[in-house]
């Protein structure tokens, strides 16, 4: 029979699939290690399962979260007591929803087996019947509290598994506000160390699962997706943890069904966007420099993007253009003007790749001195990730029949 946890002792799921699996998957043949997502060992100590039930969120439990759980359980030996499985639930404030410890007195491998089938069936349908009990979503929370539950800086940690988009829309990292989405993951790290916003996971390892992948109607991510899960990667590293993987998985986009809580909707603006006064290209998407340079991040991405620009100078030889780089207000002003300035050229070459003629534009630097500037500086000067990321732009303005002479200086 199986003792100590009656929550999960027995039930079906019938809202997430799940299915027992052989327990040698992801393991090491040699050390008997059971490895997450081929990089990190699954330490002996407790398993927290933060698990998404919310708007927005797929309602499919990913199968590396079913094996990670099975083998937690596989490996606790008939007459002893496991160590907690906890189950969060991803909201606005997350918390522990339900847990337990495996205990089986069965005198046989059967009956042993029978009662980790049930145990892992009660899991399954305790996660299936959650859902949020709080509007929005705090990611960096439900790590905070799944750290705990895990056994953060303690001698027996163990391991935190996440299951979530990492769209989070409340608390120290909100990604429903301008420019967060694309913000420099190391931006985003110090503004959470400098206000102590990083969560506490030290020791422990930290299993990403399916970040990026989201449901109706929150738009997909595409080319953000690898970049927000290395920022989780980066974040749980700074937050003490001592292995962290990211699992790559494909979700259904069907959202969780029944009644849940708002949650803001995440924009995923264009890397091109027509405004009154001009074309902007943010710092973003397939458009994306790398940090603090003028080399695009993925080249043929912002060529791409970039086509449906360089068609009209192609076809209207007397068609003129200026480009204007603009960054956010950090280091001196001649940095500012120079990264700028060369932003704009790697974009003018690559317009001529594309068949415009050099001479039909002309390229300008302005920093962050420039008329739609966002105040980016905090108190004492520190920079705020998210109006940094929307002064980050190269801007694009139609001068026909001519460019009119630069003023003497950027505007201040």
């Amino acid at each position: 029979m199986i003792g100590l946890s009656r929550v999960f002792a027995a039930g079906t799921a019938p809202l997430l699939a799940i299915a027992l699996v052989a327990c040698s998957g992801g393991g090491n043949a040699h050390s008997g290690e059971f490895v997450i997502g081929g990089e990190c060992a699954m330490p002996a100590g407790p398993l927290a399962v933060a698990i998404s039930r919310r708007a927005n969120s797929p309602g499919d439990l990913p199968v590396p979260v079913s094996q990670i759980v099975q083998r937690f359980i596989t490996r606790i030996p008939a007459g002893v007591t496991g160590p907690t499985l906890s189950l969060i639930n991803v909201d606005g404030r997350s918390r522990v929803y339900q847990h337990g410890n495996f205990f089986s007195d069965s005198g046989n491998d059967e009956g042993l087996q029978d009662d980790q089938q049930k145990f892992l069936a009660g899991f399954t349908s305790t996660a299936a019947a959650m859902r949020a009990a709080e509007p929005e979503v705090d990611v960096l929370g439900a790590l905070e509290e799944a750290g705990n539950a895990a056994g953060a800086g303690r001698p027996a940690a163990g391991t935190v598994v996440l299951v979530d988009s990492g769209l989070s829309t409340t608390g120290a990292l909100d990604f429903s506000q301008p420019g967060m989405l694309d913000a420099p993951a190391d931006d985003l790290i110090s503004s959470l160390r400098r206000t102590k916003a990083l969560p506490h996971l030290s020791g422990l390892t930290v299993a990403l699962v399916g970040v990026g992948e989201v449901a109706r109607p929150q738009q997909k991510l595409g080319t953000r997706q690898p970049g927000l899960a290395e920022l989780w990667t980066q974040i749980a590293k700074a937050s003490g943890a001592a292995c962290v993987t990211s699992v790559e998985v494909t979700r259904s986009d069907d959202p969780v069904d029944g009644q849940v809580k708002p949650v803001k909707l995440v924009p995923v603006p264009s890397p091109v966007v027509v405004h009154p006064h001009g074309i902007v290209l943010l710092d973003a998407g397939e458009v994306r420099f790398e940090e603090g340079q003028a080399a695009f991040r993925d080249r043929k991405a912002a060529r791409t993007a970039l086509e449906p620009i360089a068609a009209p100078l192609k076809n209207q030889p007397s068609h003129h253009l200026r480009l204007i780089g603009t960054t956010a207000r950090w280091g001196s002003r001649d940095y500012q003007l120079d990264l700028a300035r060369r932003r704009a050229e790697t974009v003018k070459q690559e317009l001529v790749g594309l068949g415009a003629n050099p001479n039909q534009i002309e390229t300008r630097g302005l920093g962050s001195y420039f008329a739609q500037y966002v105040p980016d500086n905090g108190p004492g000067g520190v920079l705020l990730p998210g109006p940094a990321q929307q002064n980050r732009t190269v801007r694009i303005e139609s001068c026909d029949p001519t460019c009119p002479p630069d003023p003497a200086a950027p505007p201040a």
